[in-house]
């Protein structure tokens, strides 16, 4: 995994806790981006519908005024003197208001006439009613003109805020969350391998324990035993089990085979049940004994089954001894081959 797929945090229960915290409040967070991004679409699809009607409007509007002045020019009235004069008096102004469209802040505009006009007294000689009818229809197509324009802003507004709201979802649904999921299951699969350790740590200290109470009350049955119930009681194979108290050495235990480790184990195992066996004036050697003891099939599987039946037995029991079954050759044969 690369370092930029994931954020670089601690595994911990804590942050693990954090990061699904973040993964609820980033996936909460882009259904409401959601929302507002097909609230500002709806919006935007009524204000371009507004505008379409608007801008019809806005041309009949403009034509009306534009056919009123020339009906005046018609009529004979004297505007010359009007347009030419200097108006030093505001008759129209543009205020800025604000409002909040979907958690969006949108200026728009509004047009405030004065119905007086800048000159109250134009065609009072002639033409006066066609005057105050061209000034009329020319303020209205300004405000048209006005309400027109300020929805063609706040459009242009509400484009950019969808465009942003998109990117933002975008950029949760496809790098933020992907990220904080990763990094979660980065950190669960941490925890959840500290808690093997933790268990496989906890399993070996149990068996040690329990092998340091199996060795204690061996201890305490062979305390005050003979040494012929003692030999009794290791000819029954009543020492299965391994002592606690062994040193253990694991460089050692690295560098021998496994069937060597078996092998010294079985040796171990079988010692002293071979001493006993031994009789009473034999010289022979441990190592004779080693080369020429053989177990009968009976035996083995009778060892086999005891080893078997004790739950508690962590060694032998997997001690396979194929080699040890195989029967010795009898003495009739040998004879025969060395007399021919």
């Amino acid at each position: 995994m690369a370092t930029t797929d994931k954020m670089q945090v601690f595994p911990s229960r804590a942050n693990a806790v954090l990061m699904k915290q973040k993964i609820l409040a980033a996936k909460r967070g882009m259904n409401l981006l959601k929302r507002k991004r097909d609230a500002i679409d709806m919006k935007l699809r009524e204000i371009r519908t507004q505008m379409s009607d608007k801008e019809e409007l806005v041309d009949d509007t403009m034509r009306t005024a534009i056919f009123s002045v020339a009906k005046a020019n018609l009529l004979g009235t004297d505007l010359k003197p009007v347009i030419v004069a200097d108006s030093r008096v505001a008759t129209a102004f543009l205020r800025k208001r604000q409002q909040k469209i979907v958690g969006i802040n949108l200026n728009y505009f509004e047009l405030e006439l004065n119905e007086q006009g800048a000159f109250p007294l134009a065609g009072l000689s002639c033409g006066g009613q066609q005057v105050q009818r061209v000034r009329k229809n020319f303020q209205q197509a300004l405000q048209e003109i006005v309400s027109y324009a300020s929805m063609e802003y706040t459009l242009r507004m509400l484009m950019q805020a969808s465009r942003q709201t998109n990117m933002r979802v975008n950029a949760l649904d496809c790098v933020v969350i992907p990220r904080l999921i990763k990094t979660s299951n980065y950190v669960d699969g941490e925890l959840e391998e500290f808690e093997r350790e933790d268990f496989y740590r906890l399993k070996r200290s149990q068996a040690k324990q329990l092998e340091a109470k199996i060795a204690f009350s061996e201890l305490i049955k062979t305390k005050n035993m003979s040494p012929e119930e003692l030999a009794d009681y290791i000819q029954r194979a009543g020492l299965l089990h391994p002592a606690a108290d062994v040193a253990f050495d694991l460089d050692v235990f690295e560098e021998t085979s496994l069937e060597e480790r078996m092998r010294r184990a079985f040796y171990q195992r079988h010692s002293q049940w071979r001493n006993t066996m031994r009789p009473a004036g034999s010289d022979a050697s441990n190592d004779d004994i080693k080369e020429h003891t053989h177990l009968t099939r009976s035996a083995a599987q009778f060892m086999q089954r005891t080893i078997k039946r004790d739950p508690r037995s962590s060694r032998v029991s997997l001690f396979a001894l194929p080699k040890r079954t195989e029967k010795p050759p009898s003495p009739s044969t040998s004879s025969s081959s060395n007399t021919d």
